[in-house]
Formats: C-alpha cells, structure tokens, sequence
C-alpha cells in the first residue's frame, strides 16, 4: 500500500475512533434527540399565506426544495397551504404550463401573480436597498387576498420580499424565512474572486426587512447570532430537513476497482468556483497517492465547468431527472465548500440518503455533525481523506453511522424548531363560540348580536365559531351569512355534519369536535350563545379556559337547559365561569359554585336593523301574560284619543307561558306573543314610544334595550295602574290623553337616558377586560 500522506491529528482520530465529540456536544445531542419523543405540535385547519419569488417544481435546486420542504411539513401537520408564486425566476422569458400546474396540484390553493418588471437589474448604489426588487403588483393582490380570507400565517420568501408584511392584518404572524444572509453578500463573493451576482445589501437595510417580521426563521444558528444583532424581532435557527429515503449504491462495471467521489451541485456561481477549485487542489494529491478515485459531478453546475470536459479523473454527468441517481452512482459524498452563504442543501440531502460524506467544516454549518471528516479545513484535506478511504474502504462504514446519527439529529433540531413556531400559531388567543342555527336567518338579531360580540373578539384574539347543528344547503345564505367575516374568524363544524357538497362556506372551516377545537389552541375562551349536547360531556377543562355563557340567550332559543341541570353539569368543568345576563333580575340559574354573573348589555351598539326608522306614529305595548286584558284596554284607549297614529299593538310573553284566561284573546289583530327574537318585525318601523305595564320585567329586556339603543321612550304607566277598577280607568285615560302632548319630553328624556345607560359600553368594558388579560397578544 502506499503510505498515506500526513493527516491532521483531528481527522486521524475520526477515522480510527469514527467520532470526536466534547461532553458538552453530547449532552446537547441528547437532550436534542430527546426532542424527537415528544408530541408533535398539531394544527387543526391552520391556513398559512407562502409567498415564493421561487417555484416548487421542479425541486432541482436548494431554495425549491427547502420551501417544497417547509410547505409540506406544515401540511402533514394540519396545515393548509395557499402558495402565491411571484414568478422573478422566470419572469418574462417562458412560464412553463406543466410546472404552473403541478404546483397548483401541490398545495390548497395556489396564486400565479404577474411579474411587472425585471428584478435582476443593477443596483442604485453599491449595494441593494432592501426593496428595490419590489414589484407593486404583489402588493395590489396581497390587498385583495387579505380582504377575503383569514390567514394564520404569512410565510415571506427571503428578506427582499418583506414589504409584503406591510398588507397583512395584526392577527396573522408573520414569518420571515430568510434562506441566505445578503449582508455583506457582495464583499464575500469579491474577496473569492467572483463578481456580485444574485442580492446583496448592507446589515441597516437587512434590518429593515427583519423588523417588518415578527418572526424571523435563520437556516443556521451563525446567521441567527448575527440577526439577533441588528434586530429585536424574535429569530429561532429553521434547519433544512428532507424526508429520510435511503439510496443504495448501485455499481457499474466502468467503476470497478475505484473509489467514485461525487458533488452535486446546481450551476451558481459559488458551486461552480468550489468545484473547480477542488478539482486543483485534489488531483496532484491523488495523482502522489496513487489513489483509484473519479471525481464525479452532477447537476447544472456542470454546465459552467467545460474546462473539466475530458480531464482524467474527471467525469461532468450534468443534469439528473432524480437525486437518487446521483447517489447510487457514487461511493462516497464530497461537500468542499471554502465558501459560501446560507445551509448547503445539498449536504443535508446527503444525509438524509444515508450516504457515506466528507466536507469542509464551513459547507456543514448548522448541522449538528459528529465525525471529525465532516470538518476539513481546507481542500487539500477532503481529498487527503479520500485517499484514505480509496485504500480502506471499510471506513466508508464509520461515516455511513455518523450520517444516520447526523441525520437524527437534523431532525431534531427541526422538529424543535417547527414546534416552536407552531406554538406561536395554537397559542394564538382564540375565542371558541357556540353558534345557534338561528344565525342563518335573514333579518335575525341574534346574527346582529354575533356580529356585534365578534367585533368586539377580534381585536383581542381569532375567533372560532361552531355549529352543531345543520349549515343552510343554500350556498347564498352561506355566504350572505359569513359576508364580512372572513378575515377575522374561522368555521368549525361538528363531525357528521357537512357543507354542500364540493361548496364552500365562504370562509375557512374545519370539521372537527368541540373537545378537538378547544385543545387545539393553548390559549382559549369558550363562549356560549348554544349549549351543545357534546358540552355536557367534556372532560376537565385546564384552567387556561375560561367560560362565558350568555344565559340571555339560552333564554331565547334553549329555555329548557336554564330549568334543569345542564348548565351546572358544564360549568363544572372548568374552573373560571362568568354568567353573563342582561338583567339584573332575571332569574338565577343553578350553576357551579364558583361561577360569577355578571350583566351586560345585549347590544354593543345599536343594531343595524333599526336604522328604517320612517314610518306611521305607532305605540307598543309591553304585557306580562296576566296583563293582556289591561294591555288591550290601554290599547283601545290609545287609538281612540289619538285617531292619527297607526293602531297600537300589544307585546306579551311567550304563548306557550300564556295562562289559560289570556289564551282566548291572541287572536286579536293587535296582540304579538311567540319567541323574544320573533318580535323584533314589530319594530321596523320603529314606534314613537313603549309603554311598558310588565314593571321592568326581565324576560322583556333584551326588547326594551333594543328600544332604547334606538332612543325610542320606554314608558311606565303611573304606578299602581294593575287593574280595570273605575279609577284606575280615569287614571289611565288621563295617561292616554296626555302622552301626545308629553311626547316629544319623553323622547328627549329618551335621549339621554340612551347616552347615560351605553354611551361608555357598560358592561361590555367588562367583557373586553376579561377576555385580554386571560388572552394577551404576542
């Protein structure tokens, strides 16, 4: 054998010992491989924005593959992925149909924009202002997409990209994949000889397009230190990672007896100047040893390398329709890399296929290798070492262990990474709301009151809105009903319950169960405008969540469950409960004992269904069921002394609650009974005042506020007005004769009292506080 050349001790040792590793190096590996056991960070439905100025076919080079990587990633954990293509890299030249259309076969959804202008031009200055790559045209559709959907996450494409964070809303995170450091990109490329090419900016300008983030994805811990030095935005190191895909090595008869060391690389201009400098540095080392090794090389690097065509040692393969045929071609995976920027795609490739590798320590930054060969310091060095294995080839097993621990290790330290992010996502405050059928109703005040609530919600947190019953086959009502909401809040839908099919429901949805929902979010608040049958049986509930009922409305649409133990049953499962009503009177509810009731208003401000106020002077009257006799008397009253105005009518409780002396007189014209959300017609047009007989009875109060919110005057009668006895009828003619005249005091009085009673939002101020100190942003 002819004697090996002298060798760095550090790099004997790996090849006698295979690893050299510190303690402290070992404890972190274990404790990253640790990682690998815990429970994977899910998303239930998350839709996350991409915008690439690169496409994702074909996957031929390391930016294609790193976003094809990240995107699919987020997939296989519960993500949906809406891709937006700036096509920078084709421009205007040709724009490949067949690739256009896998990509839109690849993910969710997928939005081609039109490229407006040449981006690879020369830069004002020395070096690049962040935007002066900007195309408007990506700013005029990322308006229009972010008016129309809900968007979790924005995902930006490299750092020249991140003027689109300026269209995003407050509540998507916006996450800067950064790929390269372009600061001092330009100097890198001059001290080795290579002219500027690609984007290169200044550490200020770098700043810049950090700051816009809020989360800001480094491909190795060396650029991450160095962002965190010129921004405050929170970086975490976001590794490479490819699926593991064994290769076996596949030997040609050309091959036999030699030992083939292969680079694959795609045609920029850093591959090519390292492979050709490996080419000078290795061949006179491998022509002294006399060592049996090709240089293989693959890919569309060898394109730029005519120089290499027919050199002795030397084979150009170029381009392959897979890796895979790559590395069952060669023994032996070579990464020499003197220089260059970001994570070298290709190495973690390598590791991945459970190739043998050897490489300069500066191509394997940000990866946790273990092997002293994966260290060289210079060129001379990697083909030192390939020598040594051309004469004993049963070291090429000591590096295939260290690539399948190195591996693990990427793996690691990206799931720890995508956990960290996800984290951000499911901890995003969420406010969980239980929504009654009754929302699809046109006209419907309950709707109104939704809307209302989540205006309210969405400047603390997402709202989620869950059906348990059946969604409207009509795809119009789907979308007339969700029409506004759709940037702000998601649709989850109990499991056997379906949309039209092959529809959509205007805006993004989930099919999933209540218990699903609640766990998927750290940071949850369930509110309750439905008690859900599922609610009854949940289990425990973590005290992160807390519970708000507006027993109001269960009032309205499920009387029966504020009669009977249903409400204690799910209040006793979670450990902070506020009952919220809007009187102050109404009825208890037995519930758990630690729940508190707190009374706030139905509406935060006057609803939209009142705003027809023209019509004839109409009074309406408030009965409890044992009034309907006075009500109707006092109503005759009214239309006698004041022929002018429409005829009065009588608002009493529900008929089902009605005794059996008032039964016989609903069928008067003037009398209105049924469900409290069925009155509200009676008040389009709006009445000129109310006279309320019921004492300010509860069950009227969510009627009587909506009055008031409209400044309408609600009356009461003098007191002690019960009964049909002779004075009191003098009394009440009296009262009758005197309201015209008393009219436009009573509405001025009217007035005030609506500014005093909700001009601050009463009550609501309480929920607001509530919700953000359990539910703080980011």
């Amino acid at each position: 054998m002819i004697p090996r050349a002298e060798v760095p001790s550090t790099l004997a040792a790996g090849s006698a010992d295979g690893e050299a590793t510190s303690p402290a190096d070992d404890a972190l590996h274990a404790e990253l491989l640790a990682r690998l056991s815990e429970p994977e960070v899910q998303l239930l439905g998350a839709d996350i924005l991409v915008l690439s100025p690169t496409p994702t076919a074909p996957t031929d080079q390391g930016n294609r593959k790193r976003i094809y990587a990240v995107c699919k990633e987020l997939q296989r954990r519960g993500a949906r992925i809406h891709f937006v293509f700036y096509p920078q890299e084709w421009w205007f030249d040709f724009l490949p149909d067949d690739l256009v259309r896998e990509m839109a076969s690849q993910w969710d959804s997928f939005h081609l924009l039109p490229a407006t202008r040449h981006t690879y031009t020369k830069p004002e200055g020395a070096d690049y202002h962040i935007d002066e790559w900007w195309d408007d045209s990506i700013r005029d559709y990322l308006q229009w997409l972010f008016k129309r959907n809900r968007f979790d996450a924005f995902i930006v494409n490299y750092a020249y990209m991140s003027k689109a964070f300026e269209y995003a809303p407050a509540n998507t995170l916006k996450i800067l994949d950064t790929h390269d450091k372009f600061t001092g990109r330009r100097q890198l490329l001059a001290d080795n000889g290579i002219a500027p090419e690609f984007f290169y900016t200044t550490a200020d300008q770098e700043a810049i397009a950090l700051n816009r983030a809020q989360l800001v994805w480094a491909i190795k811990d060396e650029e991450a230190e160095f962002y965190r030095s010129i921004s405050n935005t929170p970086c975490i190191t976001m590794p490479h990672i490819e699926p593991e895909t064994r290769v076996a090595r596949v030997r040609q008869p050309k091959d036999e007896g030699k030992l083939v060391i292969g680079m694959l690389g795609s045609g920029n201009v850093i591959n090519v100047n390292n492979a050709r400098a490996f080419v000078k540095a290795a061949m006179p080392i491998i022509a002294r040893r006399g060592a049996p090794i090709v240089i293989r090389f693959v890919g569309a690097m060898c394109r730029r390398l005519p120089d290499l065509e027919g050199m002795d040692g030397v084979e150009l393969l170029g381009p392959v329709d897979t890796t895979d045929e790559f590395y069952r071609d060669v023994d032996l995976v070579i990464v020499p890399l003197a220089f260059s920027t970001g994570l070298k795609i290709k190495a973690v490739e390598a590791f991945a296929t459970g190739m043998p590798l050897v490489a300069m320590g500066h191509a394997l930054e940000g990866i946790p290798t273990r092997h002293p060969w994966h260290q060289c310091q210079t060129m001379e060095e990697v083909a030192e070492v390939c020598c040594d294995v051309a004469f004993d080839r049963a070291q090429l097993d000591g590096l295939t262990e260290s690539t399948t621990s190195t591996y693990a290790l990427v793996r690691a330290q990206a799931k720890v990474a995508f956990d960290d992010t996800l984290h951000r996502l499911t901890h995003y405050p969420t406010v969980v709301m239980t929504v009654d059928r009754s929302f699809f109703e046109l006209d419907s005040p309950y709707r109104e009151h939704v809307f209302q609530t989540v205006n309210l919600m969405r400047h603390l947190s997402q709202v989620v809105l869950y059906f348990d019953q059946p969604l409207p086959a009509n795809q119009n009502a789907l979308f007339e009903a969700f029409h506004g909401m759709s940037t702000h809040c998601k649709v989850a839908v109990a499991p056997g319950l379906e949309a039209p099919k092959g529809r959509s429901l205007g805006l993004s949805s989930v099919q999933a169960s209540l218990k699903d929902v609640l766990a998927a979010y750290g940071r949850a608040t369930l509110w309750v405008t439905r008690l859900c049958a599922e609610m009854l049986h949940l289990p425990k509930q973590p005290a992160r969540l807390p519970l708000f009922v507006r027993l109001d409305i269960l009032r309205m649409f499920q009387p029966s469950v504020l009669g009977g133990d249903a409400v204690a049953k799910l209040t006793a499962q979670f450990q902070e409960v506020t009952l919220i009503d809007c009187h102050p009177l109404a009825p208890p509810v037995k519930a758990a004992e630690h729940a508190r009731v707190v009374n706030v208003p139905f509406w935060r401000w006057r609803p939209w269904l009142l705003n027809n106020d023209d019509g004839p002077h109409r009074v309406l009257l408030l009965a409890r069921d044992d009034q309907v006799e006075l009500a109707d008397v006092l109503a005759d009253a009214l239309d006698r002394f004041h022929p002018d105005w429409a005829p009065a009518q009588v608002v009493v409780g529900d008929l089902a609650q009605a005794g059996p002396t008032s039964m016989g007189v609903y069928a008067r014209a003037r009398l209105h009974a049924g469900t409290m959300l069925g009155r509200f017609g009676l008040l389009r047009p709006l009445p000129i005042a109310v006279l309320d007989l019921t004492g300010d009875a509860p069950d009227f109060e969510v009627f009587r506020e909506t009055l008031r919110r409209a400044q309408v005057p609600v009356i009461q009668p003098p007191q002690g007005v019960d009964s049909l006895e002779p004075p009191t009828l003098w009394q009440l003619a009296d009262f009758v004769m005197s309201l015209g005249r008393n009219l436009a005091s009573f509405t001025a009085q009217a007035q005030k009292d609506e500014k005093s009673r909700y001009g601050g939002d009463a009550g609501w101020n309480y929920i607001w506080k509530s919700v953000s100190v359990k539910n703080v942003l980011w």
